[in-house]
């Protein structure tokens, strides 16, 4: 009996292995959904998608597929009035219509009604700062605070993103409408002044912008007249406005995008012009600024795209060649950056739009299916449990998992396994671990495995054979 009740302990404290569900077929049949615009916001996830009885409009979902529903038709019946860029400003949901009575709506969850704020028609390129929401109107920098649109009398031509670092806004804007020489601007709460001019000979063409809370940094792209578009910092002065680093020698593009904050780490996609675009770490520095891992090796590139945060692990979608649809997951080492999770095992056929985090789960929108179009997906996503006494010993991580049966570690070169099936019956004992890989040789199902390494630590997982 005790053979039986020791994993049945094991179990008690897992969670189940990565695995994806269909959450909802918004759209019933082939034709897409394609769910966009995801938003987190009063323990709701909101997006937009599309369905044949109301058009593309406001949905959101709790994670369940019966928590997943329409929340506003705001243009009736089929029509749509295709809500993005959302957003949060005084705890409510806010959004801008492209369709109908277009413009940025205040979305009230109490009543479920949602208002349309005067005085932004063609408003863009939305940023909340300072107690306020910036944006562009008519190549104008304005803003919106206590029910008043201010625009702010400059003269310059504001036609670039924004971002905000230590009370100040920084945007791209040129000196007259007739260039497009775009530069580096800053609001500083009373005046739109020249911040740096990144390239004198043409356009720098500033963008990106993604502020690192943890390193009180915001980073951008840009074209110097010495480099190509390479990665950016700015602190809001002048001289601490510099480039982090030239990531592709000379004046080619490394293009760095795709921003993801863990830690006092930034996350992003580059091309360093041998590897392809693949993913990178900085810490705002140049030392530290440096490849993670060359995911599709060779020149061809992985474009590590959607990255999202998940019990301090980044989670990513990323083409390793295969041709087939995979998740990945990396802690900033190359060893500890690795696929943990085939979308749809030999199906090639696919489409991945945006993925977000939402109460320790990931949610897609995907296209995984002959007979279904492009729709919302949930993947659970496992806290490790590692049971050591000593928390200083190295950490044992176990990849692919499901796997076809053959499995490989990081943190282990040698050591034995027990194996269980879910019911708690020992399938096999103490077998061998070498050279960092087994292969078990089972029927496909749900397993339970025991990791014991030399010094007696312990490692529990469940792993699903395909």
């Amino acid at each position: 009996m005790k053979k039986i009740f020791l994993p049945l302990l094991f179990l008690a404290n897992l969670i189940d292995a990565q695995s994806i569900t269909l959450l909802k077929d918004i759209n019933p049949g082939a034709n897409p959904s394609t769910p966009a615009e995801f938003f987190k916001l009063d323990g709701k996830l909101y997006f937009n998608a599309n369905n044949p009885t109301y058009g593309t409009e406001l949905w959101s979902t709790d994670g369940t597929s019966g928590g997943t529903n329409l929340v506003l038709d705001l243009n009736p019946g089929t029509a749509s009035s295709l809500p993005t860029s959302l957003l949060n400003y005084n705890n409510k949901l806010h959004f801008k219509t492209l369709i109908g009575a277009t413009g940025l709506y205040s979305y009230d969850s109490s009543t479920g009604s949602a208002t349309l704020i005067p005085g932004m028609p063609t408003a863009s390129n939305f940023l909340v700062a300072e107690g306020k929401i910036f944006f562009r109107q008519n190549t104008k920098f304005s803003y919106f605070f206590q029910g008043t649109v201010t625009e702010i009398d400059t003269p310059v031509i504001v036609n670039g993103q924004m971002g905000a670092v230590n009370g100040k806004i920084i945007t791209g804007a040129s000196a007259t409408s007739a260039t497009n020489n775009l530069q580096l601007y800053v609001y500083d709460g009373n005046t739109v002044s020249l911040l740096k001019v990144i390239n004198p000979n043409a356009t720098a063409n500033p963008q990106n912008f993604y502020y690192s809370s943890n390193l009180n940094t915001l980073f951008f792209t840009a074209g110097s007249n010495t480099a190509g578009f390479e990665l950016w910092k700015t602190d809001g002065t002048a001289d601490g406005t510099v480039q982090v680093k030239n990531i592709n020698p000379g004046t080619s593009n490394s293009f760095p995008g795709n921003f993801k904050q863990i830690g006092n780490k930034v996350f992003f996609a580059a091309n360093n012009g041998t590897n392809g675009n693949e993913l990178w770490v900085t810490d705002g520095t140049e030392e530290g600024t440096v490849l993670v891992k060359d995911i599709n090796p060779g020149s061809s590139a992985s474009n590590p795209n959607n990255l999202v945060e998940v019990n301090g692990k980044l989670y990513f979608l990323a083409s390793d060649g295969s041709g087939e649809a995979r998740l990945w997951e990396s802690d900033g080492t190359a060893d500890g950056t690795k696929m943990t999770l085939e979308l749809k095992p030999g199906y090639t056929n696919f489409v991945l739009g945006k993925m977000e985090e939402y109460n320790g789960a990931l949610y897609l929108s995907a296209k995984l299916s002959v007979s279904q179009g492009q729709e919302l997906y949930k993947i659970e996503v496992p806290t490790e449990n590692l049971n050591v006494g000593n928390q200083n010993k190295k950490e044992i991580s176990i990849y692919p998992n499901p796997t076809n049966g053959k499995l490989f570690f990081n943190g282990l070169e040698k050591g034995t396994y027990d194996l269980y099936d879910v019911n708690g019956r020992l399938v096999k004992k103490e077998g061998n671990i070498i050279n960092s890989t087994l292969q078990l040789n089972v029927p496909k199902g749900n397993y339970v495995l025991v990791t014991k390494t030399i010094d007696g630590s312990l490692k529990t997982n469940k792993i699903i054979v395909k």
